[in-house]
């Protein structure tokens, strides 16, 4: 969602040095950014684990040396795009004297410089879209570059699957349960798709979505799970070439969305983005009075907002993408 915020942030300050401080999953993503410069791998997972091992010198050595390494890095400006404490504590750390960054109910913004409220809008990225804005530009364009190398081992799993160019992807997982689809209607779809097509489907996900997706592939054929088997970059190049996309509000859905692939996104409990800048998106909400709850779910886990999405709606959409 914020990966055009470089690129804004370039046109404003050509002369600019971008460094992008991300989790150590998430630092393929950005590494081949044409607007990046440099990144910053911020090791919370081996935080976590030298504090679920009580190793607490050590961490306290690994987080003075994380610290100094931002220090060093003498940074003017930092952005907190994430809007939530701890991406405000790191805007801190940087020792940059401007620290912009948004509002929030984790009251970050008490360690920032400048801060602003989030918009509230249904255009993807509008929160990265008003930073943009409020640094002094109205160009903003979602761009993902995973890189020759991951664009490769994509193209040869799927050959490998005996799958060419022309393939449909399916992004069941997400991370909170009410963002689910139910299980059965996936297998619903799969039914009906197989009743319209033959096209190739790719199931992605990650290695905890394995048993599932293999639920899914096995009672068809045609239908192949990568889940578990590709990188994130990987699995954002498979996406890159698809011929369709289905998905709830996950990240391999937005990334859809990014490389402007026709896409058919399904929301329940979260704000859906109604307008993009892909005009092959086409969001499916039932906008329940009790929608969106967030995080916090009302129904006592029926989870009405997704389970009353049939996979006939969905077909009757794809139809036109076919």
């Amino acid at each position: 969602m914020a990966s055009g915020l470089p690129s804004s942030i370039k046109l404003i300050y050509p002369n600019a040095k971008i460094t992008w401080l991300a989790e150590s999953p998430f630092v393929e993503l950005i590494r081949n950014h044409p607007d990046v410069d440099n990144v910053i791998d911020w090791p919370k997972n081996q935080w976590r684990e030298l504090a679920q091992r009580g190793a607490y010198i050590t961490l306290f050595k690994s987080i003075l040396r994380f610290r100094r390494q931002l220090k060093n890095a003498e940074f003017t400006l930092a952005i907190d795009a994430q809007g939530l404490f701890k991406s405000a504590l790191f805007a801190f750390w940087s020792g940059a004297t401007t620290r912009i960054g948004f509002n929030s109910k984790e009251y970050g913004q008490y360690l920032l410089s400048k801060t602003i409220d989030k918009p509230l809008s249904n255009q993807i990225s509008s929160e990265y879209r008003y930073l943009a804005k409020y640094l002094g530009t109205d160009d903003y364009t979602l761009h993902l570059e995973m890189g020759r190398q991951a664009e490769n081992s994509a193209r040869l799993s799927l050959s490998s699957n005996g799958i060419d160019d022309n393939y449909i992807v399916l992004a069941p997982f997400t991370t909170r349960e009410q963002k689910h689809w139910p299980l059965k209607h996936w297998l619903g779809l799969i039914f009906l798709i197989r009743k319209q097509t033959d096209i190739p489907l790719v199931i992605l996900g990650g290695p905890t979505h394995i048993t599932n997706a293999n639920t899914l592939a096995t009672p068809h054929p045609n239908v192949v799970s990568l889940a578990g088997k590709l990188s994130l970059a990987e699995s954002a190049s498979v996406i890159k070439t698809c011929t369709l996309l289905i998905g709830v509000d996950t990240g391999l859905t937005h990334m859809s969305v990014a490389y402007k692939r026709p896409t058919i996104a399904l929301f329940g409990s979260t704000c859906p983005y109604t307008y993009t800048d892909n005009t092959s998106t086409h969001v499916l909400y039932k906008g329940l009075p009790c929608a969106p709850c967030k995080r916090k779910p009302t129904c006592d886990g029926a989870y009405n907002c997704m389970t009353s999405l049939m996979p006939s709606e969905v077909i009757n959409v794809m139809v036109d993408y076919l």
